[in-house]
């Protein structure tokens, strides 16, 4: 069983290989997207949006950091 971990860096990873594509992923409740993140390969930068903010991250581990930061604080309000 992968960890939770593993899958996201496994979907940024997918975001950023597959270049001839625009891939948005969603993380959704009750029909409600909560965050979406994709990879814009002009500006070669990891897109968070979440609500009307939006983040841009360099490189991947940055990209998951913040990722595992905003679906941790999601968790917590769900609480």
């Amino acid at each position: 069983m992968m960890s939770e971990n593993n899958e996201l860096y496994t979907i940024l990873e997918t975001l950023e290989t597959y270049s001839e594509c625009d891939i948005t992923h969603s993380f959704s409740e009750h029909d409600t997207d909560l965050l979406k993140v994709s990879y814009s390969h002009e500006a070669k930068v990891f897109v968070i949006t979440q609500h009307n903010s939006v983040e841009t991250y360099k490189d991947l581990p940055s990209a998951l950091a913040r990722l595992e930061s905003l679906i941790d604080d999601l968790k917590s309000l769900a609480r």
